[in-house]
């Protein structure tokens, strides 16, 4: 009997739920902005102020050398290397660089290696759209 009552509960919660109408989009001119300041996914195209993201400039609109059609795509980022590495010591000379969670709690030693390396920001697919 137990289960009957339950079913039947979900039922018309289903019912109910099912004439609620969700309201979601954004107006023509915000839509436009997908066009000009922002890139398809809603992110800004240009660079931060300081240079370290670059603009993005429309992803990659070509297939790597060598690729082979269901094969794993190669990482285009491969040959980047840490700029800078920032360790429980050093961590004070590079706040700026570090998210708020990493500067709110002391995070760094408990890090495998005790360092969180630093690499040059991309814009393209996973990495910062």
């Amino acid at each position: 009997m137990r289960l009957s009552t339950g079913i039947a509960a979900l039922a018309l919660a289903c019912a109910a739920l099912a004439g609620v109408r969700v309201a979601a989009g954004v107006s023509a001119g915000e839509a436009e902005q997908l066009k000009t300041t922002l890139t398809p996914v809603g992110a800004e195209r240009g660079a931060n102020a300081d240079g370290s993201i670059p603009a993005w400039t429309g992803g990659f609109t070509t297939v790597a050398p060598g690729y082979q059609q269901g094969a794993p795509r190669p990482d285009p980022f491969s040959a980047d290397r840490p700029l800078f590495s920032i360790t429980a010591a050093n961590s004070k000379d590079y706040e700026a660089k570090l998210p708020e969670g990493a500067r709110a709690v002391p995070a760094l030693p408990r890090l495998p290696d005790g360092h969180l390396p630093h690499a040059p920001q991309r814009r393209g697919p996973g990495r910062g759209v």
